[in-house]
């Protein structure tokens, strides 16, 4: 390991007695899987003008001790800040506090109406990973709290929706340090629209020339989707899910537009044998250059109103086309039968509540100029 090692001292109740220390004989990746089907990485064509990207560490590697003869290696991310913030945005957030109030219930309600402007809608009658109690913060996540082996811990969860709606990063950074609380889980994503700089092609092109390789060691790859008829999204794996994952996909034919070439590189961590610091919610463009060699070239600004317009665009168009696909010629019946009466035939389908895939962005639908579409 070519980090440096630094020590530290922590005491029992700083750490998670689930850590084990990591598998550190990571096998270089020699496959591709598609479909569950294994065939061997066909090299690239070799271009003299492209050189392979410089090794480098993602990570700092730090001893932490507990108890009296107990350690652990703990890897702490290290953000490359030659890049912009603004290249890439949070879009999952995940962590665990300790809540020292009699009301944890009431106190959690609270903070997170007015430190996330998010809203409790439903309190679930099961609870969640051995949490007691559950509640969801409408489409954007949820809250667990409760239960005697919990010892008055919290857990939240802002999913890629919810984190679209925040705006004060800065503000929550702090409240998560002034309240010790620990990041489980953070994604860190970047979007192409156009596809223009990131693409599946680009991506296994970064990946001959070294660019996901950290540490000396190249990252794990595999893909999945459809890469024969290229219309329903292909997604690329580097990495490994239960530790640092960058999931490399297109977006734009996830949302069912077979010709979109919106691509995204989402990076995933966990807090297994990691310390995720309350930095990377206003650094998030360094940390996620920082992850690989290749990704310190991202150079696009992130802009999340047009993310969502992009998004619920798309949506919109595809529910649009089932709708005429499937009811399109009953329609015409139904205007012959009513007299050519609008009207009277929308009365007649109309039903309440959206279509679930556009749950998400039932703001935007409602407010048409922030799609940047019209009724």
């Amino acid at each position: 390991m070519s980090a440096k090692i630094h020590h530290q001292k922590y005491n029992d109740s700083a750490i998670d007695s689930s850590l084990v220390l990591q598998d550190e004989k990571r096998s270089i990746a020699s496959r591709l899987v598609i479909r569950d089907k294994s065939s061997a990485i066909e090299p690239l064509p070799d271009k003299s003008a492209t050189q392979p990207f410089a090794s480098f560490d993602s990570e700092e590697t730090k001893i932490r001790f507990y108890g009296e003869n107990n350690s652990v290696l703990i890897q702490h991310p290290i953000p490359n800040d030659s890049t912009d913030q603004s290249v890439a945005h949070i879009d999952w957030l995940g962590f665990s506090l300790r809540v020292n109030y009699n009301d944890i219930r009431s106190w959690l309600f609270q903070q997170i109406s007015a430190v996330f402007d998010l809203q409790i809608t439903e309190i679930k009658k099961a609870g969640w990973n051995g949490f007691k109690h559950c509640a969801l913060l409408d489409k954007y996540g949820f809250v667990a709290w409760g239960g005697n082996s919990q010892r008055g811990k919290a857990h939240i969860v802002i999913n890629g929706t919810g984190c679209s709606r925040i705006s004060n990063w800065a503000g929550i950074r702090e409240w998560g340090e002034e309240h010790n609380a620990n990041i489980t889980r953070i994604d860190l994503a970047h979007d192409d629209l156009d596809g223009a700089i990131c693409n599946p092609e680009q991506i296994l092109e970064w990946y001959s020339l070294k660019g996901f390789n950290s540490g000396g060691r190249d990252a794990k790859i595999k893909v999945a989707g459809d890469w024969h008829n290229l219309t329903d999204g292909r997604t690329i794996y580097i990495g490994t899910r239960g530790n640092k994952m960058l999931r490399c996909y297109e977006k734009g034919k996830q949302l069912r537009d077979p010709e979109s070439n919106w691509f995204r590189v989402e990076l995933e961590l966990r807090n297994k044998n990691r310390f995720l610091p309350w930095e990377m919610l206003v650094k998030p463009g360094q940390y996620l250059a920082g992850s690989y060699p290749c990704l310190a070239f991202l150079t696009t600004e992130q802009i999340k109103l047009k993310t969502l317009q992009k998004a619920t665009t798309l949506t919109l168009a595809s529910i649009t086309a089932n709708a005429s696909r499937l009811s399109g010629k009953a329609i015409n019946v139904l205007m012959a039968v009513h007299e050519e009466n609008a009207g009277k035939v929308i009365e007649i389908l109309r039903r309440s509540g959206v279509p679930k895939r556009l749950e998400p962005y039932t703001r935007e639908v409602k407010n048409p100029r922030d799609t940047g579409e019209s009724r």
